[in-house]
């Protein structure tokens, strides 16, 4: 049996990361959320704009990133979730 990895950063393929990133996005904004509506109003962008990261289109911005992260005490911990189920 193999040892367990020690940290995140060994654990964690960026490529991967990328590419699955829209559908994190998806699922952490679908939790949240009720709707794309709610997220374009809630986060100040065009109702398009919060259709694609619904749909698992696009992924936001880093400024929307941070936006979540500050507002929502529980974000950090349900991508760390998401991302442990896949790694």
């Amino acid at each position: 049996m193999a040892p367990a990895q020690s940290s995140w950063s060994k654990q964690l393929d960026p490529y991967r990361l990328k590419s699955e990133a829209s559908e994190l996005w998806s699922s952490y904004f679908r939790a949240r959320f009720n709707s794309p509506r709610e997220v374009a109003l809630f986060c100040d962008v065009s109702f398009q704009t919060a259709l694609n990261w619904w749909g698992a289109v696009t992924s936001p911005a880093s400024h929307i990133a941070l936006l979540m992260l500050l507002t929502d005490p529980g974000s950090a911990d349900f991508f760390h979730s998401e991302v442990g189920r896949a790694a």
